[in-house]
């Protein structure tokens, strides 16, 4: 069943095999609709309870926001496995609020609210989540990223980030680790409270994950937090993996630029053994942790590349994908370089030669209002190889280096990049773009064998 569920999200997500694609699936390029009212979140402040031996789930969440347009109502996303005991705006009870569909909750307030006018929304809620909130196999959960309203009200019908904070109460013997910095813990005697937040966040970026952690706490060498939290018995084989974390980030930061955020670190949790990777922002999450087999040093890096390629520059739209698995996979070639001395010429002609007649290797990486498919974890770092002979080893890392840099923060979409890189290599790459990343069929011999691949 669990593989079932995380099967359904990741094609809904466009996430596969590890990596974050873009969780909006499309739905960003229309950022609201007149009939759900526009506007624009700032804070997310979520108080939760969870008890695991039940899995129940108790939740107030406090939305500030600004309207882009005169409200009558307006449209939150929450499970429908999770009840709505009240709804206020700016304290006062609002005129009606409505459930349709697995998670909309459709709120009427007292009193329209107008445009350029701030107001407040405070739920309370309760139940059993699903979907998107998956057990673990040592009695916890993890929230899934991409399905935040799997377990808090939220607006996902717009590219819209906000701060994030979260306070989290679990029975004492429990932890919850989530994404950003982590604030003051409070123990009692039979409860403990996590706090966690981050200043500026898609909810789409958000996860959440309660078990019985082992948490370590360090920090990079320019100070930055980094918490590392493993589930019962993982520790013993991920502990090495996250102990690599600050050379991770070094490599990384020396191909893409400076660390985009705060915080970091890993949280090892196991869902199945099928279960992938996922880089929510600040702090991946690794739901197959126990399968050692999945769990390995690539998959680490992949999931840390994300914080680059995927999350500070986001792709806008489920047809970018590319923006964030190509280059998440590439970046596992880049350390097999820099690391094992990988010969990544050799490697390039080998997966070429064994795919040749392959047809469906070589589907289209980008073609508008298409997800492309699993060929972003095969044949994109393919591409983004022979991108490299083409243009050549200076252009190409200024490339891979000013991208994420100029774009931090951003939404952006494939065309931007081809833009981008037409202008950093002084080229016309035209041709190239279309034959790797338009085509759905074997480049021709002058984009397949470019530069020193020329046989």
């Amino acid at each position: 069943m669990v593989a079932a569920v995380l099967a359904s999200m990741l094609v809904g997500a466009g996430t596969s095999l590890g990596g974050v694609g873009s969780p909006h699936a499309g739905a960003a390029s229309n950022p609201g609709t007149v009939a759900e009212g526009r506007f624009d979140v700032a804070t997310y402040d979520i108080t939760v309870s969870y008890r695991p031996s039940t899995r129940w789930l108790r939740g107030t969440t406090v939305v500030n926001a600004t309207a882009t347009q005169t409200l009558d109502g307006f449209t939150l996303h929450l499970s429908d496995e999770l009840e709505v005991r009240s709804v206020t705006v700016d304290t006062e009870e609002v005129e009606s609020f409505s459930r349709s569909g697995a998670k909309d909750l459709t709120i009427v307030p007292a009193t329209t609210i107008r445009r350029g006018e701030k107001f407040q929304v405070r739920v309370e809620y309760d139940g059993s989540p699903a979907g998107g909130w998956l057990p673990t196999a040592s009695g916890g959960a993890t929230a899934f990223m991409g399905d935040s309203s799997a377990w808090f009200p939220v607006h996902e019908d717009a590219l819209d980030k906000a701060a994030f904070h979260l306070t989290a109460t679990v029975q004492a013997g429990w932890g919850v680790v989530s994404i950003g910095r982590e604030g003051p813990v409070r123990r009692e005697a039979a409860t403990t409270t996590f706090r966690w937040s981050e200043p500026d966040v898609d909810p789409a970026h958000i996860a959440v994950s309660i078990d019985r952690f082992t948490i370590e706490r360090s920090a990079l060498a320019d100070g930055t937090p980094v918490v590392n939290a493993y589930a019962p018995e993982l520790q013993g084989t991920t502990k090495p993996l996250a102990g690599r974390l600050p050379e991770i980030l070094d490599f990384l930061s020396e191909r893409f630029g400076p660390y985009p955020f705060r915080a970091a670190g890993n949280v090892f949790v196991h869902v199945n053994n099928e279960a992938p990777g996922t880089a929510p922002q600040t702090r991946p999450v690794y739901l197959g942790a126990g399968n050692t087999q999945y769990m390995t040093l690539d998959m680490v890096v992949h999931e840390q590349a994300h914080q680059w390629y995927g999350i500070s520059a986001a792709p806008r739209r489920s047809e970018d994908n590319c923006l964030s698995e190509c280059f998440a996979v590439y970046a596992t070639w880049l350390w097999d370089e820099a690391k094992a001395g990988a010969d990544l010429d050799a490697r390039y002609r080998e997966q070429v030669n064994a795919n040749t007649d392959d047809a469906d290797f070589w589907a289209e990486l980008y073609s508008p209002g298409q997800t492309p498919g699993i060929g972003l974890y095969s044949k994109g770092p393919l591409a983004l190889h022979a991108l490299r002979l083409q243009i050549g080893e200076e252009a190409f890392h200024r490339l891979i280096k000013q991208w994420p840099q100029q774009r931090r923060g951003d939404y952006v979409d494939w065309p931007q990049f081809e833009a981008f890189a037409e202008k950093i290599a002084g080229q016309d790459l035209t041709g190239f773009f279309q034959a790797w990343f338009h085509g759905g069929t074997v480049p021709p011999d002058e984009y397949l064998w470019p530069g020193a691949l020329k046989p």
